[in-house]
């Protein structure tokens, strides 16, 4: 682990040429590299589909897939910021989460489609994972390279909803600095290293899975096992199935 990397766009970047499995989810295995090479192609879309003086802030209103960790990587080497936008929210309030981050990309899967019919999103173009269009939407990428080098500690980069105890959920900032300082620390502190595997199973909307389990993970340069949803049933066999297969590998 490089203790000097002060960004999440440096850590998403070490991973390149890295031929490890690096992301489970269901029955796929993504390398470490085709991690890296999935952000870099996400962020050149993402500064092309952005109008000139836009502010670079994305809604992400999936479940656990690998598409989550791919828009976090993504954002980073875009200087973007990822709104995790909640999937229990219902209409004018899952609206107005998406509005008051002034997000002009949302990145959705079509099981989440129906919550936003008959939403009023104004600017809010939306992209739907696992579609034709996204897929054609990505292929002049696929040869991307992740460069951080524009991007700054200070940049932000995850915009979390706070629970709305106290009034309409806030959207507290997280900046890449502090996020790859938490990732280095926690994994200092839990002595994660590149042959660990996080496994992530509660939302990746909620800064907790992101900070206290893909950041470690990241700056370790250790793999990320993804559940969709939480599901306490299946948590053991998640995990010794996924143990096996680390294992294997």
């Amino acid at each position: 682990m490089d203790s000097s990397r002060r960004m999440v766009a440096e850590l998403v970047a070490d991973r390149w040429d890295d031929h490890r499995p690096g992301l489970w989810f269901e029955d796929r295995a993504l390398t470490h590299h085709q991690v890296a090479a999935g952000a870099a192609a996400r962020a050149a879309l993402l500064a092309d589909l952005l109008p000139p003086g836009a502010e670079p802030h994305l809604g992400v209103l999936l479940d656990n897939t690998p598409e989550y960790p791919l828009w976090i990587g993504a954002a980073a080497l875009a200087r973007a910021a990822v709104a995790g936008i909640n999937p229990t929210r219902r209409g004018p309030e899952l609206a107005r989460d998406i509005l008051h981050t002034e997000c002009r990309i949302l990145i959705t899967e079509p099981a989440h489609l129906p919550l936003l019919k008959g939403l009023d999103l104004p600017g809010v173009r939306i992209l739907l994972t696992g579609s034709e269009e996204y897929d054609a939407l990505l292929a002049p990428y696929a040869d991307a390279r992740p460069d951080p080098s524009r991007a700054t500690p200070r940049d932000r980069l995850l915009l979390c909803f706070t629970s709305g105890s106290t009034g309409a959920p806030k959207a507290a900032i997280c900046t890449q600095g502090r996020l790859a300082a938490a990732g280095r620390s926690l994994a200092g502190q839990f002595g994660v290293g590149p042959d660990d595997v996080h496994y992530i199973c509660m939302p990746m909307f909620h800064g907790n899975a992101v900070i206290a389990d893909w950041a470690p993970a990241l700056a370790a340069g250790a793999g990320v096992a993804l559940r969709r949803r939480f599901s306490a049933s299946g948590f053991l066999t998640d995990v010794r199935w996924w143990t096996t297969q680390h294992a294997v590998q």
